[in-house]
């Protein structure tokens, strides 16, 4: 049994898992990690704002929104085909 290759979604939830988690081990190897405001301010920017961001990004937006814009692309050039050619009237 093979498992399904995850789509654009999936690995953006792996990839916040392993980055919470990274965080996570790096606190409990190093403990004086906790009193460096560096690392601290870098640890809430990965957790805090840039989790966030990418997550409402990712999920925010309809699965199907790519066959969406591809149907309707194809529906405006099927009307631009069959309606009748644009004359310039500055031309005559």
């Amino acid at each position: 049994m093979t498992l399904p290759r995850p789509d654009a979604r999936g690995w953006i939830g792996i990839g916040v898992y392993a980055l919470v988690v990274m965080v996570l081990v790096m606190l409990a190897a190093l403990p004086e990690l906790r009193q460096d405001e560096y690392f601290k301010t870098v640890a809430t920017l990965i957790v805090g704002a840039f989790i966030k961001d990418v997550v409402a990004w990712a999920y925010a937006a309809t699965k199907g929104g790519g066959e969406l814009a591809e149907r309707n692309a194809s529906l405006v050039e099927q009307q631009a085909k069959a309606s009748p050619p644009i004359s310039d009237p500055e031309a005559k």
